[in-house]
C-alpha cells in the first residue's frame, strides 16, 4: 500500500554518435574522438603516425571540471568559446557521481559498422570514386537474385542498382548484403586493394555478430580493422578517414566491458522507433489511451469530446 523504493543505475548509454555526444556533454564528433585523445586533421581522423596516442583513454575526472567551468561561464559566447577550446560542455546526466562519462558511452556497431563503415565504404569509397559503375552495380544485382536464403534471415538487400545505389538500405540490409552476398557479387567487381578491404571488413563482420566470442577473436577483428583504415588511406587519402572508422578501433574496448556486440547495439530500439514511427499505430494507441481515461473519469470524455 505505501509502494517500493526501486534503486537502480544507469551503467552504459548506446546511441548514435550525435546522441552520444549531447547525453554526455562531448563536443561534435567531427572535432574529437569521446574515448580517446584523438582529435581530426582538417575534419578527418586519418594520420596513423601517431596512433600509439588513439587509445589513452580520456579522464572522467577532468571531464567533469570541465564541465563544472562550462556552468560557470556567464554568457552563451563565452560558453562558445570554452567548449571549442576545451571540448566539453554541461550534461544533466553528469549529476549522476558514479556516472563515467568516458567510459560508459559506447560505441554502438549498429550505427557505427552497418550504417557507419559499411555504407561509407560502399557510397562513399566504391560508387563515389568509380570503382563500382552502373554497370557493375546492375550485374551486382543480377548476381544476388541467384541467391536463395532462409526465410527467417530478416531484411534482405533490396534493389541496389536503383538510385544512387543502394539506396534506403537498413542497418539489418547493410548486415546482411556483408555477411551473406558481398564477397561473391562484389569481388569480380573489385582491383586487388579494394578486395583485401572487403575480405577484411567481412571478417569483422563475422566475428563481431557473434552472440558468443573470445578475446583472441577480438584482438583479430580490432587488427584487422586497422589494416582496413590503412588500407583506406593509402588508397583514397586521409580524407577518406572518417569519426566512425576511427571509433571502431574502441568496439573491443566496448565489448571488454559489457560483453558481445550483441548485448549492447541498438538494432531492437532502431525497431521500435520503426513501430511508433507507424502513424496508423500512434492512432490505435492513442484511442486505448483515451478509452482508458473515459473509464476513468466519464467527466473527462466528455470533456475531450465536448
Amino acid at each position: 500500500p505505501n509502494g517500493k523504493d526501486i534503486r537502480a543505475a544507469l551503467i552504459i548509454a548506446s546511441c548514435d554518435i550525435p546522441g552520444a555526444r549531447k547525453l554526455c556533454g562531448h563536443i561534435s564528433a567531427l572535432a574529437s574522438c569521446h574515448r580517446c585523445e584523438k582529435r581530426a586533421n582538417n575534419r578527418n581522423f586519418g594520420g596513423m603516425a601517431d596512433m600509439s596516442d588513439w587509445f589513452i583513454m580520456k579522464d572522467p575526472v577532468e571531464h567533469r571540471q570541465k564541465a563544472l567551468e562550462w556552468r560557470r561561464c556567464k554568457s552563451n559566447a563565452e560558453r562558445e568559446r570554452f567548449v571549442k577550446e576545451n571540448g566539453v560542455r554541461w550534461s544533466e546526466i553528469l549529476r549522476l557521481p558514479y556516472f563515467d562519462p568516458i567510459r560508459f558511452v559506447v560505441v554502438d556497431p549498429m550505427h557505427c559498422l552497418f550504417l557507419g563503415i559499411a555504407k561509407w565504404i560502399t557510397k562513399r569509397i566504391w560508387i563515389d570514386e568509380g570503382v563500382l559503375t552502373e554497370k557493375d552495380l546492375q550485374s551486382i544485382q543480377k548476381k544476388m537474385d541467384e541467391f536463395k536464403v532462409p526465410s527467417d534471415l530478416g531484411r534482405i538487400p533490396g534493389k541496389i542498382h536503383c538510385g544512387e545505389g543502394f539506396s534506403n538500405f537498413t542497418a539489418d540490409q547493410w548486415r546482411n548484403f556483408f555477411l551473406i552476398y558481398a564477397t561473391v557479387a562484389l569481388w569480380n567487381h573489385l582491383p586487388g586493394k579494394d578486395r583485401k578491404i572487403l575480405t577484411y571488413f567481412v571478417r569483422v563482420c563475422t566475428i563481431l555478430v557473434r552472440r558468443i566470442v573470445e578475446i583472441n577473436d577480438m584482438k583479430e577483428a580490432h587488427e584487422l580493422l586497422i589494416k582496413i583504415i590503412k588500407l583506406i588511406e593509402e588508397c583514397y587519402g586521409e580524407e577518406k578517414i572518417t569519426p566512425n572508422l576511427h571509433l571502431s578501433l574502441h568496439l573491443c574496448e566496448c565489448s571488454y566491458d559489457y560483453g558481445p556486440l550483441y548485448s549492447f547495439w541498438c538494432f531492437s530500439f532502431e525497431r521500435m522507433n520503426g513501430l511508433l514511427g507507424n502513424s496508423n499505430l500512434i492512432v490505435s494507441i492513442f484511442r486505448i489511451i483515451l478509452f482508458h481515461l473515459a473509464k476513468i473519469n466519464n467527466k473527462l470524455f466528455i470533456r475531450i469530446f465536448a
